[in-house]
């Protein structure tokens, strides 16, 4: 058990960030453990639980914990275990991953055929209600949920039945070797924030309105001719974007 919160002026919930803050520093909480459950820990630290899940939502939102909706509370993973890219530089998630020497799985695969909405139809710059191939899943790194993907392209250049066993995960990859000639060029991404609905908080096992990142992304050839389009949506605390500006 760990010494109560010798109490000072300032507001009693960055007294117990503080103090986890600590807790942390010193090894007393390694990357990736669990936290005891809110009732232990606020009965530890002498606190309501209010003030506790306070400290911990200032926590999370600074990628220092990750709460997991059902499981519980965890120290976020080291820095060698975030997913760093420049996003100057046009790779897939999965081969960030293997340049990175971190290994990942796909899980939750969901291939299917579906008309272009208006929206999806500007976006690939086709007709409305052609035929798209959709395609969802989860990928997991260190038996993590951390990232769920969905991709949309002309089912005549990605016909769902080349979504085989062989499938690692990577429509950008796929669509690269697609033995029609095409070559992904360049991408147009936009990052922003979002928070977690039902269906995106059973694939990534966190809370509903968990904030994640959203990289919606549009593949060109070098023709400038769009040929896919992407939601990705990421967990903060496991990937960290940066740009090279020069």
């Amino acid at each position: 058990m760990h010494p109560r919160l010798k109490l000072n002026r300032t507001p009693l919930h960055l007294q117990v960030q503080e103090h986890l803050l600590n807790l942390i520093a010193d090894g007393i909480y390694q990357p990736g453990e669990q936290l005891p459950s809110e009732v232990d820990l606020a009965a530890e630290l002498g606190v309501s639980r209010p003030t506790l899940r306070e400290a911990l939502l200032h926590l999370e939102q600074e990628g220092l914990v990750v709460r997991r909706h059902g499981v519980g509370t965890f120290v976020a993973a080291e820095q060698e275990s975030f997913l760093e890219s420049g996003l100057e530089r046009l790779e897939s998630v999965l081969g960030l991953a293997t340049r990175q020497g971190i290994t990942t799985r796909m899980r939750g695969l969901s291939v299917e055929q579906k008309p272009a909405t208006e929206e999806l139809a500007a976006r690939l710059n086709v007709a409305p209600g052609i035929s798209l191939t959709c395609v969802r899943r989860t990928i997991v790194v260190k038996r993590r949920p951390a990232a769920y993907l969905v991709d949309y392209s002309p089912a005549s250049l990605l016909p769902a039945d080349r979504l085989d066993v062989s499938f690692s995960g990577s429509v950008l990859d796929l669509l690269a070797t697609n033995g029609q000639g095409i070559q992904v060029h360049e991408a147009l991404a936009q990052i922003t924030a979002t928070n977690a609905d039902a269906l995106l908080a059973e694939q990534l096992e966190v809370a509903p309105g968990q904030a994640l990142l959203l990289m919606t992304e549009t593949l060109f050839t070098d023709d400038n001719v769009p040929i896919g389009f992407s939601y990705n949506y990421f967990l903060p605390d496991l990937f960290r974007f940066h740009v090279v500006r020069r």
